[in-house]
């Protein structure tokens, strides 16, 4: 598991250290760095995953609007530092030079003073699935225009094909998602296909609707399970506007149902963002970060705990009610919160 993530020069997240939970929620204003925490992470994540140099023009196309910093992005996993940084040029093929501290690197034992410089496979960091899922993509009964017909897409192309794949190789698994599925909303009976692998639904308003004649947010929970219970096993789950198009009382229900997952998966973090006090209700407040910009456009990050009011009013408030009436300027503004 991700304990704590540095971001440096990446968007609008200039110098922002955050703690990570088992289950981890950015909330804050549109526009205040929620996306590219996220963002970040998959990059951090993909880049320990991948050979040396592969990902670092990523890196350079995120730097910070105005800035001649080189971008850097940390973290800590178990008794291991990561750490990448782009450096003044970009890395040369079969470069000889000695290392100077640039591209991947790694430190043992929670040490970041020791960087070393970091070849696969000496240490992985977990596998990152960042679902951004599209409504119309989910509908689409094509291919997922790769060469495995059992993945989906992150934004939710291939959903049919996985979803029948998963249901000839492994029929309990099939059931289990559908169980799922219903506990966050009700009205689907049964999923099934059609010979060419389209996905039907049983509802009780009819049988066999087509993708196109179902609600959005039953499409978006359907992606998302079908992501935690596929093949591409997630290791750190990124879900962006978590509670999009969901009704408060299913908000609440599949925050529930992602902590079942980690229950039976315990090896799955997820980091998610939303803008639903109801969603934030049923997390913990340190599981909360906000997020606020600051006068000159960079990130301010700092968890629901640390409001100076805090103790005061943590007994009394849940923490969607919290930051209902906190806000978040005070993370921006230390002395509005005085």
């Amino acid at each position: 598991m991700i304990t704590q993530v540095t971001i440096k020069n990446f968007k609008c997240l200039r110098d922002v250290t955050v703690n990570l939970e088992p289950f981890t929620v950015f909330v804050g204003a549109n526009g205040s760095g929620k996306t590219s925490f996220l963002q970040a992470l998959d990059l951090l994540c993909r880049t320990f995953r991948a050979q040396p140099g592969q990902l670092d023009g990523e890196f350079r196309s995120n730097r910070s609007y105005g800035s001649t910093e080189e971008v850097e992005l940390s973290c800590l996993s178990g008794e291991f530092h990561f750490r990448y940084r782009t450096s003044s040029q970009p890395p040369q093929p079969r470069q000889t030079q000695k290392w100077a501290g640039e591209g991947a690197a790694s430190a043992k034992d929670g040490n970041p003073l020791d960087w070393k410089q970091w070849q696969p496979p000496q240490g992985m960091l977990p596998n990152p699935v960042w679902l951004r899922l599209d409504p119309n993509a989910l509908r689409n009964a094509g291919a997922a225009n790769h060469s495995d017909p059992r993945m989906m897409q992150p934004n939710g192309q291939g959903l049919h094909s996985a979803t029948a794949a998963m249901n000839l190789e492994d029929p309990d698994l099939w059931l289990k998602l559908q169980d799922d599925l219903r506990r966050i909303v009700p009205a689907v009976r049964r999923l099934r296909h059609t010979p060419q692998n389209e996905l039907l639904f049983d509802t009780i308003n009819g049988k066999g609707l087509k993708a196109q004649q179902i609600s959005e947010g039953t499409l978006l929970t359907l992606g998302l399970l079908t992501a935690i219970h596929g093949v591409n096993k997630p290791g750190v789950l990124l879900l962006d506007d978590l509670d999009r198009a969901l009704h408060p009382k299913a908000q609440r229900e599949l925050i529930d149902l992602l902590r079942g997952v980690q229950t039976t998966n315990p090896e799955i973090q997820i980091v998610a963002s939303t803008h639903s006090p109801y969603m934030l209700d049923s997390m913990k407040p340190n599981e909360v970060l906000v997020t606020s910009l600051r006068d000159d456009g960079s990130t301010a990050c700092e968890p629901l705990t640390h409001h100076p009011k805090f103790e005061k009013w943590k007994d009394e408030f849940h923490p969607g009610e919290m930051w209902s009436f906190f806000g978040e300027k005070w993370v921006a503004e230390p002395e509005v919160a005085a």
